[in-house]
């Protein structure tokens, strides 16, 4: 017989547990029978917890003492403002937790379900980051009486984050800054610094500008791009970057990812907003249309490959 994994033993622990108020399962085993977004085999186990002692989750003793010794074990901060986040590895599955103070949440919980919003920002914030978590699925299996109304509330009244038309300009200007401090770095030879560049930066603003991009177009869409291969294979074709081994490779990958952002720009915003002229300051190309580019970028002749270097 299997022993039991985190799935079984957290939510019998919490449910016998006098200091848990609440226990929400989330994430994808919270989506159970969807083909794209439910679980697979390899799937970690979400869960917030609320308590009024956060303070024993220090460290995983709470799980050796039942039954879970973790490999590794690391307490963090989380996005849910004040709240952190336990993740472990045991050898019968993965975990992450958001630690949630009982009290602060009963406050807030009473405030939202009478109709009202924390005047602080950080309070809001955390309002609108908990709506992004629950438009993933939840169910709540420990405090429905108390804190179902709340969940109920936040997820039918509070909208996720989403970047509004100055939002993404901002985010459109920050991505070309990124890029041309990306294009000096390779022309310097720091290529291990470019190739960071290339995904914490220029990956990342793509990713976030799809993302939008999704949600105005009513289609299904994690902020992580999280399953994005199994809900939409073309969108996820979009975010894919060229192999990076050398500097050829990390040039062809900026320009493509310029080509990516230019295209979800003009998806976004139309004619309102325009790619600049790099020109003037020894780049460029990125301007040129798709229809130019992307032909010699994808193929495998080296020709077409070498000639679509030297017109980008």
């Amino acid at each position: 017989m299997k022993p039991a994994g985190p799935g079984t033993l957290i939510p019998a622990w919490a449910a016998a547990d006098p200091g848990i108020a609440l226990c929400v399962l989330i994430g994808s085993h919270a989506r159970a029978g969807d083909a794209a977004t439910g679980p697979d085999a390899g799937s970690d186990w979400d869960f917030q917890l609320a308590t009024a002692a956060p303070e024993r989750f220090a460290d995983g003793a709470w799980l050796a003492a039942l039954g879970l010794p973790p490999l590794a074990y690391a307490l963090r901060p989380g996005r849910l403002g004040s709240a952190l986040k336990a993740t472990a590895v045991t050898a019968r599955g993965e975990l992450d937790l958001v630690i949630l103070p009982a009290e602060p949440l009963r406050g807030l919980a009473r405030q939202v379900v009478a109709g009202g919003l924390p005047p602080e920002p950080a309070a809001r914030q955390a309002l609108t980051d908990l709506a992004a978590v629950l438009a993933g699925g939840y169910r709540i299996l420990k405090g429905e009486a108390e804190f179902g109304p709340f969940y109920a509330r936040v997820t039918a009244a509070i909208p996720p984050a989403r970047l509004d038309d100055a939002a993404v300009r901002a985010l459109a200007e920050g991505w070309i800054c990124d890029y041309v401090a990306l294009r000096r770095r390779l022309e310097r030879g720091e290529l291990l610094a470019a190739r960071r560049a290339l995904y914490l930066q220029l990956a990342e603003g793509n990713a976030r500008l799809l993302h939008e991009l999704r949600l105005r177009q009513g289609r299904p869409s994690f902020p992580d791009v999280r399953r994005l291969e199994r809900l939409d294979a073309a969108a996820a074709a979009r975010l894919a970057l060229p192999e990076v081994a050398d500097a050829a490779g990390l040039r062809l990958a900026a320009r493509s990812a310029a080509r990516t952002c230019r295209g979800l720009l003009r998806d976004l915003l139309g004619a309102g907003w325009r790619w600049p002229d790099l020109a003037p300051l020894g780049l460029g190309g990125e301007e040129l249309g798709d229809d130019v580019l992307e032909g010699n970028v994808r193929d495998g002749d080296v020709r077409d490959r070498a000639r679509a270097q030297d017109v980008l």
